[in-house]
């Protein structure tokens, strides 16, 4: 069971190696009195630390493990996709003309 904000016990930091990168993972609680924890993580080459999802009571090394990778893998698949510039513009107008009303 969690403490009082919310962080499993008895799972601490870790790090492990996927896809040829190393990824490190640790719960972090914000410095206000009633912010929640999050799990973050970096990776080797990736200036970037992510926070992509809270701590649940049932969490495992295993399964925050499984979750990471695919959050990233996701994320990289979003990333090597082209920008279709047409539709971002399309969409900045619609999102300025909402604004607008």
């Amino acid at each position: 069971m969690g403490n009082k904000r919310g962080v499993p016990r008895g799972l601490s930091a870790f790090t492990f190696e996927a896809d040829d990168r190393t990824f490190g993972c640790g719960i972090e609680v914000g410095r206000s009195e009633d912010a929640q924890s999050w799990w973050w993580f970096s990776v080797t080459g990736d200036s970037h630390r992510y926070a992509p999802f809270q701590p649940d009571t049932g969490d495992t090394t295993e399964n925050v493990q499984a979750r990471v990778l695919s959050y990233y893998r996701a994320l990289l698949t979003r990333r090597s996709l082209p920008l279709d510039a047409r539709s971002s513009w399309e969409l900045r107008r619609q999102n300025l003309a909402a604004l607008k009303k």
